[in-house]
């Protein structure tokens, strides 16, 4: 079995690594049979990230003492090949936006939980949006928007009055971000198969970025947002874990 360890600049993780590594060996990722991750969220999410150039390369994450962790398993050094050969799969939906930046230049971003487009600037950001191209777009004026996976409906998405989406679920879910106008406007749920076309109106004077955990892409006058139809990723989860993730949608995996 080949593993590749991925780690965290914190001491506890560095630690780690160089016991793991002097046990199990560190293969190139590209070369691997698994990728594990040392630290916590953010390491494992840019590991995710990664393998989305090499299919089917499952990610195994491991938290470190001071590090968020919820989709990381507990940091054991020892009987790390039989946890990995135990291990459940979750599938993972990735998100994609298909970007024009002002100038015409042209973009392609990749979300494993969530993609936000947000305010450069004081002044708010103004939106047209339409779903599908059907019926008439939306004008919306204030912070931002976040389009969310079920994985990461319990995160940002959440804190901004979101809805909880079942792990799992066909669903995504559109979020505003201090929405002023329309007064009314609230979150929505749409099907994994939508399609979110925003156009940045007065880009000059109202610019907007477009965020993940990994990139950030500055001064986006359009933005075509789906859940991309040949990409997935892969987080391996043990028992333990694996109750945790699932506790607070509420369900089993």
């Amino acid at each position: 079995m080949k593993i590749a360890f991925v780690a965290s600049p914190r001491p506890a993780a560095q630690r780690a690594l160089e016991e793991l590594s002097g046990r199990y060996g560190q293969a190139a990722a590209a070369e691997a049979d698994f990728i594990v991750t040392l630290g916590g969220d953010g390491t494992a999410l840019e590991a995710l990230h990664d393998a989305l150039t090499m299919p089917a390369k499952p990610v195994f994450a491991m938290r470190t003492d001071s590090s968020a962790g919820s989709l990381c398993n507990s940091l054991r050094t020892h009987g790390l090949t039989e946890r990995l050969q135990a291990a459940f799969s979750m599938e993972l939906p990735v998100l994609q936006a298909e970007i024009e930046q002002a100038g015409g230049h042209s973009r392609v971003l990749f979300g494993i939980n969530e993609i936000v487009l947000v305010r450069q600037v004081f002044q708010q950001a103004k939106l047209n949006v339409a779903v599908d191209g059907k019926g008439d777009p939306t004008i919306i004026n204030g912070d931002g928007l976040v389009l969310t996976t079920p994985l990461g409906s319990t995160g940002y998405n959440r804190s901004l009055g979101g809805p909880l989406l079942a792990l799992g679920s066909s669903l995504l879910a559109l979020t505003g971000i201090a929405i002023g106008r329309p007064p009314a406007w609230s979150p929505v749920v749409l099907s994994d198969r939508a399609t979110l076309d925003v156009h940045v109106i007065e880009a000059a004077h109202r610019p907007v970025r477009i965020e993940t955990v990994i990139e950030t892409i500055p001064n986006i006058c359009r933005a075509r947002l789906f859940c991309s139809p040949d990409r997935t990723v892969t987080l391996l989860v043990d028992r333990e874990a694996q109750s945790r993730i699932c506790r607070p949608f509420g369900r089993s995996c």
